[in-house]
């Protein structure tokens, strides 16, 4: 007999499940399509945004913990975000987080050392198969996605890294990204902001946001037309990976830069290395009711894949 409990964490609705019955995390969290995608601007701004019930979608710090079992104060790092789809014809992931930070660790120019700056990590497993999701080639990571997202990038770069190019010397696989070989990508649409204004490396106080919306991709190859596009409907479960990496400004790189990799409950430590690893996410339909109370567990225990 599968056991299950099911709970409120800060508004979000989340399903604990036993992990080893269901052969992922064991955590699912629900996520709604956005109602009419033309009105959506990726600027960094949340004022198209109103649609949406922060109460019943937004995770916050409260909901989040430090990876390496630190203690998260607010006055150290503060987060709220929260995710959305959209049906076809536009077919798009949707996100917008806000991060307020002591201080802002923002020094790499080389986007390959992303992971050391305070950045947004998120990987995605669009079709719920799991598998490796670190690899020397894209035989080993051919159904997943895996970016850094961090504000103020250097001239010509892209906000969202593809940052499977950490592992893979392979730049053709960078196309997915905002920004491919100096150009606009119709793939990838983010937008971001930082203040106070001039805020640089080493600020103190700032808060920063980071929106976007992007295609999603089961089978991920050297060129969209080799690759397998994932299509959103009602009811589905993907697998997504959020992570906010809080990094301690240093002097050189000889210092240490970790201080916090920020995940939400329930998450495992290995989401950005396998599919299995991550939360599963819901995505509800645009007039789905959200209350436990509500919500058919067998409606949504027969979209999950089981192993």
């Amino acid at each position: 007999m599968r056991t299950h409990a099911q709970m409120f964490l800060g508004g979000a609705l989340v399903f604990l499940i036993s992990a080893t019955a269901w052969g992922h995390v064991g955590t699912e969290y629900f996520y709604p399509q956005v109602p009419d995608p033309a009105s959506m601007v990726m600027d960094g701004k949340d004022d198209d945004w109103g649609w949406l019930d922060q109460e019943e979608f937004a995770i916050t710090t409260e909901q989040m913990f430090g990876q390496h079992g630190e203690e998260l104060a607010r006055e150290d790092i503060d987060v709220a975000f929260w995710m959305a789809w959209s049906a076809p014809p536009d077919n798009r992931f949707y996100f917008y987080a806000v991060v307020t930070d002591d201080t802002l660790k923002m020094l790499e120019s080389d986007q390959k050392r992303w992971w050391s700056d305070d950045i947004i990590q998120i990987t995605f497993d669009a079709d719920h198969s799991g598998g490796d999701f670190l690899g020397e080639n894209l035989d080993h990571v051919f159904n997943g996605q895996r970016y850094h997202l961090r504000v103020n990038p250097g001239p010509g770069q892209p906000v969202a890294y593809n940052s499977q190019l950490e592992y893979i010397d392979l730049p053709e696989i960078g196309w997915s990204s905002d920004i491919y070989n100096g150009e606009p990508t119709p793939w990838f649409e983010v937008g971001w902001t930082l203040l106070p204004s001039g805020a640089g490396h080493g600020s103190t106080n700032v808060t920063w946001t980071m929106e976007f919306r992007c295609a999603l991709w089961d089978t991920y190859a050297t060129t969209p037309e080799e690759s397998v596009r994932h299509v959103f409907e009602e009811n589905q479960v993907i697998h997504v990976g959020p992570k906010f990496n809080d990094r301690e400004p240093v002097a050189s790189d000889e210092a240490s830069p970790f201080r916090h990799n920020v995940l939400v409950l329930g998450a495992a430590a290995a989401q950005d290395q396998k599919g299995d690893q991550m939360l599963d996410w819901i995505g509800l339909g645009a007039d789905e009711p959200t209350a436990v109370e509500e919500v058919s567990w067998g409606r949504i225990k027969s979209h999950l894949q089981l192993d």
